[in-house]
């Protein structure tokens, strides 16, 4: 059986509904005292068994043992019962994916015979979920793909599919982001998956390393020789994280971080780097049992406890509108097309709009109020300037004009099916002052229009 290094969130959110229906459909029952010292002792036994570190395991044996001799087991529904020994597991040493619970439809599975389960529930969660793939958004003005990830991380065949479609929707961007803030985990593979597009095939990279409690059994993990699509060696890859990162997908951002190939933007993870899976024990009481510390490469080191430390840190702040920002310092910085740097200064502008201190209109550009060609004047009524355009045959379209800086004024509305604020005018002045005349620039996929200087008439 393939281990992966988040059963825990992918099974627990797949089977969610399934599971608060088969608990508010069954009536509780209590556990006889015989089979909560058997539940007790078969989860004592396993912790010992493949826990990775033994001094824990120890401990977790010998509270759970004291509890069960002194009867604090004895007498609780099936639910109780799960709750109280996982409460008494975190008491004795926190490991946030070591839980026991009640499920009814894991217990089967776990105990029926392959030949006789039925995964369609899991497999109809999978597809709703669309595999774990929300959305891919291309922004051709700044070469930018958003790829929303809210997982959790599935390793089926439609889980890969879809994963490969998004990031060939991004193969042509020059910045990738990639949003797992609300992911809380599932397979290691698709991880490796993701970062396997980001290094050309024969360059592959050691991206993270499992040890067990017999160290002999260590796994060390690769990215991937071979993913299907364009690889995307160039790019700038950001990947968005915060407290609902969880597991594999820390894994993810833990690796990337490691290898230098991506930066983390948000805040710090959830701190779940052990790797497990289900063991049933009686009464429908399953367990998330951790088998395998997940670090770094060359490392002892992981994201357990502390959870994955963004290299931007921005707390409760929207890490999308950060990393935004990120991308256009980037590329002010560092584009050597003037027309990217033009663009990226437009967007910082356009940012900072809504902050802009209110001006007189009428006051400081008056003096542009005018008829400029047969169809476009401007004109100022009730506080507003006003850029006005008639089509034969078609009512006058008037458009209130604000200030982007100084001289420079934005047209809200108008082209506004290329996107927002993508029309402005830039006042043209003579060495005393006096204006000269009006250049209109429109901004659309990734380029800049300029148009014919316009003077009044």
């Amino acid at each position: 059986m393939k281990k992966t290094y988040s059963n825990f969130a992918y099974r627990i959110l797949i089977t969610a509904g399934i599971f608060f229906t088969t608990c508010l459909a069954a009536e509780a029952q209590t556990v006889s005292n015989a089979d909560s010292h058997e539940i007790v002792t078969k989860l004592a036994n396993k912790l010992v068994e493949v826990y990775p570190f033994p001094e824990i395991s120890a401990q977790y044996k010998e509270a759970l043992l004291k509890n069960d001799a002194n009867g604090s087991y004895n007498g609780l529904t099936e639910d109780e019962l799960a709750t109280k020994i996982t409460d008494d597991l975190r008491k004795t040493h926190k490991d946030v994916h070591l839980r026991v619970m009640r499920n009814e439809t894991t217990y089967k599975n776990l105990t029926t015979p392959r030949t006789g389960r039925r995964r369609n529930a899991d497999d109809d969660s999978e597809r709703k979920a669309n595999y774990g793939f929300k959305k891919v958004e291309i922004d051709g003005a700044t070469s930018t793909a958003y790829i929303d990830v809210p997982g959790p991380f599935y390793g089926s065949q439609e889980a890969f599919e879809m994963a490969a479609a998004s990031m060939n929707m991004a193969a042509y961007s020059k910045y990738v982001i990639i949003d797992i803030r609300h992911n809380p985990g599932g397979t290691g593979q698709m991880g490796r998956f993701l970062a396997s597009y980001f290094y050309d095939p024969g360059n592959e990279q050691f991206y993270l390393n499992g040890f067990y409690k017999d160290r002999k059994h260590d796994e060390q993990e690769w990215t991937y020789a071979y993913v299907p699509g364009k690889y995307m060696r160039d790019a700038k890859v950001y990947i968005l994280v915060g407290r609902g990162t969880g597991s594999a997908s820390e894994g993810f951002a833990y690796a990337m971080q490691k290898l230098k190939r991506g930066t983390i933007v948000g805040d710090t993870t959830a701190g779940a780097g052990i790797a497990g899976t289900f063991v049933a024990l009686k009464s429908n009481l399953v367990v998330f049992t951790p088998f395998k510390m997940v670090v770094g490469p060359n490392s002892n080191e992981g994201w357990e406890g502390t959870g994955v430390v963004p290299d931007v840190e921005i707390g409760k702040d929207d890490a999308l509108i950060a990393t935004r920002k990120l991308i256009l310092e980037d590329m002010l910085k560092n584009a050597a097309d003037s027309t990217q740097k033009e663009i990226a200064q437009w967007l910082v502008d356009d940012s900072k709009i809504a902050s802009n201190t209110p001006v007189n209109m009428k006051s400081k550009y008056g003096s542009i109020i005018g008829k400029y060609t047969s169809n476009i004047t401007i004109t100022y009524t009730k506080g507003d300037l006003l850029w006005n355009r008639v089509e034969p045959g078609k009512p006058v379209e008037s458009y209130a004009m604000k200030e982007v800086k100084p001289d420079v004024l934005v047209i809200p509305g108008l082209n506004s099916y290329m996107g927002p604020n993508v029309s402005r005018v830039y006042i043209n002045r003579d060495a005393k002052g006096g204006i000269t005349g009006l250049i209109r620039k429109t901004l659309s996929n990734g380029n800049i229009t300029v148009n014919p200087q316009l003077k009044k008439i």
